[in-house]
């Protein structure tokens, strides 16, 4: 059981929020073009490695500091990695085209359907609710764009601090966002061992590996849970 929090944190994309349509459609979309058939159960398993590989390139040079022809060479391997789980081998060429047809479709981040009800209800308990996300837009647009400002305290975005998680220092801002609250009674919910958890961990907070597709079903270093409704039970007695 995890006691005496103040604090929980939470990560956007795959914890939060989702793509619009369904990440699967639109790489059936684009793969579909050139011939190539997908399943939603390997797109999801080819997310869970190419998520860690972006994790891995974060650390070292940030996505959002690259060049064009930089970022274009890294969202090709991405998608080398997405169609893997499928199955599907495909030349860099090929991958860096299917990728392209990706990135033309209309879509949009929307939340899921655990979030608003579950956010609100951990600050009606008392509790500092903030985001960390690596994403190169500030926190206060984040968290307007997805319809959260009136359900959390603040949002730390990696554009703001200059660093991605696993960095310590996106999380130590976060922590002195929530009225300085000291990292171990603060908790951080987040879908990437590497990024989220490990990241946590780094900086002397409490992880919870939200796991929503049984991506890590072998994962017991740490709690794991597969919906916002089971936060609440881990903290219920907090």
């Amino acid at each position: 059981m995890i006691r005496n929090i103040k604090t929980v944190l939470f990560d956007v994309y795959g914890t939060l929020a989702t793509w619009y349509p369904d990440r699967y459609v639109l790489h059936a979309n684009a793969a579909g073009k050139f011939g190539i058939e997908v399943t939603k159960s390997g797109i999801d398993a080819g997310y869970a490695v190419a998520e860690a590989y972006m994790t891995r390139q974060n650390s070292d040079t940030p996505i959002r500091l690259m060049s064009f022809d930089e970022r274009n060479q890294f969202f090709a391997r991405f998608e080398q990695m997405v169609l893997a789980g499928c199955g599907i081998e495909v030349d860099i060429d090929l991958a860096n085209r299917i990728w392209q047809e990706v990135a033309k479709q209309e879509y949009e981040m929307v939340l899921f359907d655990d979030v608003l009800g579950n956010l609100d209800a951990l600050r009606e308990r008392g509790y500092i609710v903030g985001i960390v996300s690596n994403v190169p837009s500030a926190g206060d647009q984040l968290a307007d764009e997805l319809g959260l400002s009136s359900s959390i305290d603040f949002a730390v975005t990696s554009s703001e601090v200059g660093v991605e998680k696993p960095n310590r220092r996106i999380f130590d801002e976060a922590l002195r966002r929530a009225d300085d609250t000291p990292p171990g009674k603060a908790v951080m919910v987040g879908d990437q061992i590497d990024s989220d958890v490990k990241g946590a961990v780094g900086a002397g907070i409490q992880p919870i590996l939200l796991d929503r597709n049984d991506n890590h079903i072998d994962f017991l270093e740490h709690p794991r849970i597969k919906c916002l409704e089971q936060l609440q039970e881990l903290l219920a007695h907090n």
